[in-house]
């Protein structure tokens, strides 16, 4: 601290008093920035002295909950503390998040989430949480593309082709999701709005049940998630047009992206990211992201991330931040054209 206040500006005596108090004050901000980030580095230095919770807002075998499961052990030899899960089911995530919003800002309780954090925010009036104030971003780990799946009986080949017949009859043909305000409801309501087509939504309980209307031919249409989508493409009941991402899926990278089939701009990648409770000190955040980015990277377990049709997309706490900041803003709109509102 010394060398920073001997390296302030002398004053002059005749200089004004302000400017004097002025110079004070800039080497008294200095030295609480130092203070304040030794107390951090002091946190992260003995962070962390007991086991580490990971709400997750969905059942347990959901996507999101099998890729925490699969970074436990790999983060308790890192960390040298356990990784519990919990899961906490309701309000379409809403539950497990307010419970880590609420939670004390010292990086032992931790929330593992998907595209549900950024687009609640537009779905739900009265949300006891903020997606970007209430949280401290820690890890983007990547996303989950929707595949764009027709029965194979069906005449079009391509979205392209999809697209066209389409507008040709406004308003007559239907697609099936998981629910209102769902991944898959939202993607197919951005293609909606940057293809200028009219389809009729049908939502359903889950994406099996998605699934079987469309193979049963109740529907057009449905994203699917695209371990399900391969499942049956390989089986022969559906074809894939498209998938959500604006570049090509490793798990099926013979299907063309959107943005290659008309729609150049077009790029959904329904996320998987892990936040701590706003005020989390940064030397935490910053331990916990490569914690986790190490784990997550390591080859068995990269592997099956893979099988899951996980695209992995590693960012630091700032680029998560930006990321997530980007997607509310974006859900926002879609929502807001689309007339979507959920109580």
């Amino acid at each position: 601290m010394r060398h920073i206040i001997q390296r302030a500006p002398i004053q002059d005596d005749a200089r004004p008093s302000r400017v004097r108090c002025g110079s004070l004050g800039k080497a008294l901000r200095l030295v609480a920035l130092c203070f304040g980030l030794a107390a951090s580095l002091a946190h992260a230095q003995s962070f962390p002295t007991k086991p580490v919770t990971v709400v997750v807002p969905f059942p347990a075998g959901s996507t999101t909950d099998v890729i925490i499961r699969l970074a436990g052990p790999r983060m308790q030899q890192i960390l040298g503390q356990p990784l519990i899960v919990d899961n906490r089911v309701g309000a379409a995530g809403s539950i497990g998040t307010a419970l880590v919003a609420r939670a004390p800002a010292d990086g032992y309780t931790l929330l593992f989430t998907s595209q549900a954090h950024t687009a609640n925010s537009s779905l739900y009036p009265n949300l006891p949480w903020d997606p970007v104030k209430s949280f401290a971003p820690v890890l983007l780990v990547g996303s989950i593309p929707n595949v764009f799946a027709v029965r194979s009986s069906e005449p079009f080949k391509t979205l392209e082709e999809f697209i066209a017949f389409a507008k040709s009859k406004p308003g007559q043909l239907n697609y099936a999701s998981s629910g209102v305000g769902t991944s898959p409801h939202l993607t197919t309501e951005l293609l909606k709005q940057a293809s200028a087509i009219e389809l009729t939504h049908v939502p359903y309980k889950s994406s099996p049940e998605a699934l079987n209307a469309l193979i049963a031919g109740d529907v057009a249409m449905a994203p699917l998630g695209i371990v399900i989508a391969k499942s049956q493409i390989e089986a022969g009941k559906v074809r894939a047009l498209a998938v959500s991402s604006s570049t090509r899926s490793r798990v099926l990278p013979n299907v063309p992206p959107v943005a290659e089939s008309g729609i150049p701009n077009y790029d959904v990648r329904p996320l998987q990211a892990i936040f701590a409770p706003a005020g989390t000190p940064r030397g935490i955040v910053d331990q916990l992201n490569a914690a986790f980015t190490k784990a997550l990277t390591s080859p068995e377990i990269e592997s099956k991330l893979v099988d899951l049709g996980v695209e992995l997309d590693l960012r630091s706490p700032q680029e998560t931040g930006k990321f997530i900041q980007a997607d509310v803003d974006r859900w926002s709109v879609v929502i807001k054209r689309a007339g979507i509102r959920l109580d």
